[in-house]
């Protein structure tokens, strides 16, 4: 399924109605797709994605917070100025270390001390550095520059229910989530219907085409029993058919020669008795099969060794 990540991005890139969801989502944004720059004009920060709406839905966040125009292409926002210091403390971006300044590795609780904030918070993770794939299995990640990073979201996952898992790749560590349920469970956790309701009418449809191969698969076996059946009865019938003389089996004969594709139901519905009937009358030709094999059969097969 292409293009589901973009769709998901796009659907969620918006703001939330409160401030503080504001300042959840604008820390993850930075957190997880920003770049902090320290220079003579001060302290700066970037974020960069290759999903335009991210960049968008950043510089409407920052406008809104802090009053700020901010510079920004189709996949860079640059922003500079007074406000930014201020800014990173209160997203928790930037803490006091003693006497110093430092980078604050996870997520900073009071950031999101309300559910509603964890949300937000979590749709700004994925629009920052998620993807989703969806070939023969669904798979959902989203990629940190620290490990207390990805734990700190497992951590915030797990408080509804969705399980996730970590790993390094590449000098990242990677938070992924497998299964298109849980993939669904977090989706619609952050606000993506669409992309909820496109991945269950793939899974419906996947389930659908399954078992009509399935079904497809147990016909064809079928079919090959009853044919392998049809040509020993009809090999059967061929050897006794000269020296049956009850008219039900003559009968049942008669038809089975004609409908050799045919099945117990549909011999049935032709003579217009039951299925059981006809098994019973068929299965009645075998058993008189030996009284009519020719005399040296028998004796041969009576004989000692065999």
């Amino acid at each position: 399924m292409k293009g589901i990540t973009r769709q998901a991005k796009t659907e969620i890139a918006f703001m939330p109605k409160d401030d503080c969801c504001c300042t959840a989502m604008l820390s993850a944004l930075v957190h997880t797709a920003g770049a902090l720059s320290f220079g003579r004009e001060g302290i700066g920060a970037e974020i960069i994605s290759e999903t335009p709406c991210v960049v968008s839905v950043a510089a409407l966040l920052t406008k809104r917070l802090y009053g700020a125009e901010c510079e920004f292409s189709h996949n860079q926002l640059s922003l500079k100025g007074g406000y930014v210091l201020e800014m990173l403390f209160d997203l928790g971006i930037l803490t006091y270390e003693g006497e110093g300044v430092g980078a604050y590795p996870g997520i900073s609780g009071f950031v999101v001390a309300e559910d509603c904030c964890l949300r937000s918070y979590l749709r700004g993770v994925f629009l920052g550095c998620g993807s989703l794939s969806i070939g023969k299995k669904y798979h959902l990640e989203m990629s940190f520059s620290t490990l207390v990073m990805a734990q700190d979201v497992i951590a915030l996952l797990g408080s509804f229910d969705i399980t996730a898992k970590v790993l390094a790749r590449h000098e990242k560590h990677v938070v992924y989530i497998k299964g298109s349920e849980s993939i669904c469970d977090f989706l619609a956790l952050i606000g993506a219907s669409k992309a909820v309701l496109a991945i269950s009418e793939l899974v419906a449809n996947r389930i659908a085409s399954s078992q009509a191969n399935r079904c497809t698969n147990c016909d064809l076996a079928n079919a090959d029993k009853t044919v392998a059946t049809s040509m020993k009865q009809i090999e059967c019938i061929k050897k006794v058919a000269d020296y049956v003389t009850d008219p039900k089996l003559t009968t049942v004969m008669n038809v089975r020669l004609n409908m050799p594709e045919s099945s117990y139901e549909e011999l049935a519905s032709e003579l217009g008795v039951s299925k059981s009937t006809i098994k019973y009358r068929l299965k009645k030709l075998e058993k008189i099969l030996p009284e009519f094999r020719p005399l040296s059969l028998r004796k041969r097969s009576n004989s000692p060794g065999e």
